[in-house]
């Protein structure tokens, strides 16, 4: 006999049924749990209303070592770095061939270069560069002994001849009017000032004494203090100068003495050639005091507080050069001779080391008697990596 063509359902097994059954109940346990803690969590805030992040624990800022990009060629021994205010132009000088300033975007490609004028490749040792908020650029000079200010299209604008004279109020005093930018120029192993006079004819003037100064190291903090090494045989010290003088619409009553500190020497609250010098939040002063092999720490009053990174271990420094710090107060500081760059944590009342990257070498990621960096807000690191004829881009 043949079977019938639709045959009556069988019931499903118990098994199965009781299986599902419990994959449902946890699933509204489950849905039951979060709903619970919602709640509590919402009658907690109408109790006793706070903000969110009072509620709930932030994630802690973890730290890591930046990752290399790509490198710009194109210099002779790249020594100083800085940027641009809103980190669109790398301004590079360079120690070797012409010795010029040279600018880049931020992509490597060069934008133009430029000089102090009338003064020739083996008249100028530009080192270290910074910019003000306004875009200028400065630039001290080794064999100048001065600072040169240019426009931030690398237009001259005026010399600092010392602590309390620039060139332009050196031609005032002496012309009995106001000159303009860029119409007078100075050499420290030349026998004249030349400037235009009203009617644009070439004059000149006898040449200023020796100021017996040693500029270095400069920076902008962000109140757009310039804060100065000088390395002045026998008497290194750090000027930090307020906005005030700075950014004065001219430079006719100029001076640099507001605020100094430091003398020679290997003991505690000494410097022995201070290469560059930064502002952290906190408003204390950090030196990367060069041949003592470590960083100097002082108040926003001149100071002295402590030294930090001498010694052995890992945040070690050997010859502490340029550095940089960013918006997390954390410090990178070049190590010329470590052939690293070696970053600290500055955001507590003690300092503390955090890594260190690169070694020594020539490939992508390594260094050559590295000597200054730059940061900008991005987190995009600017090293000038000087004896591979290089500036190193790396990032966060």
């Amino acid at each position: 006999m043949s079977a019938p063509l639709n045959p009556t359902p069988q019931p499903k097994p118990r098994k199965e049924e009781k299986r599902r059954r419990k994959l449902m109940l946890a699933v509204l346990s489950g849905l039951l749990l979060v709903l619970i803690s919602v709640s509590a969590i919402f009658a907690s805030y109408l109790n006793q209303p706070e903000p969110l992040p009072e509620l709930l624990p932030l994630q802690v800022a973890v730290n890591y070592p930046p990752h290399y990009l790509f490198s710009i060629y194109g210099v002779d021994g790249p020594i100083g770095v800085a940027l641009s205010p809103n980190g669109d132009r790398i301004y590079v000088t360079e120690t070797q061939g012409d010795r010029m300033i040279k600018m880049f975007a931020s992509d490597g490609n060069l934008l133009g270069s430029f000089s102090i004028p009338g003064v020739a490749p083996g008249e100028r040792s530009p080192v270290y560069i910074a910019t003000d908020s306004s875009g200028r650029v400065y630039v001290t000079d080794r064999l100048q002994h001065a600072i040169i200010v240019f426009d931030k299209d690398g237009g001259y604008l005026d010399t600092i001849l010392s602590p309390t004279l620039t060139l332009s109020e050196y031609v005032s005093k002496h012309t009995g009017t106001v000159p303009k930018p860029g119409s007078f120029a100075y050499n420290i192993f030349g026998e004249d000032v030349s400037y235009q006079d009203a009617a644009g004819n070439e004059q000149t003037l006898p040449r200023p004494d020796y100021a017996g100064w040693a500029p270095l190291g400069i920076r902008f903090d962000t109140k757009d203090q310039m804060i100065l090494t000088d390395v002045t045989e026998g008497h290194n010290s750090v000027r930090v100068v307020p906005a005030s003088v700075t950014m004065s619409s001219d430079w006719l009553n100029f001076d640099l003495s507001a605020l100094q500190f430091g003398i020679s020497g290997q003991g505690n609250g000494q410097l022995l050639f201070p290469n560059a010098a930064v502002a952290d939040s906190q408003g204390r002063i950090i030196i990367s005091d060069g041949n003592n092999g470590r960083l100097s720490v002082w108040n926003d009053q001149g100071g002295f507080l402590f030294h930090f990174g001498s010694g052995n271990g890992d945040g070690a420094l050997s010859l502490p050069r340029g550095m940089a710090i960013d918006g997390r107060d954390r410090l990178h500081v070049v190590d010329a001779v470590g052939q690293d760059v070696k970053v600290y944590d500055f955001s507590g009342p003690e300092p503390s080391f955090l890594f260190s990257f690169g070694a020594m070498g020539d490939l992508n990621s390594q260094f050559n008697y590295p000597n200054d960096i730059a940061v900008d807000v991005s987190g995009r690191l600017y090293i000038a990596d000087r004896e591979n004829n290089r500036i190193q881009v790396w990032s966060y």
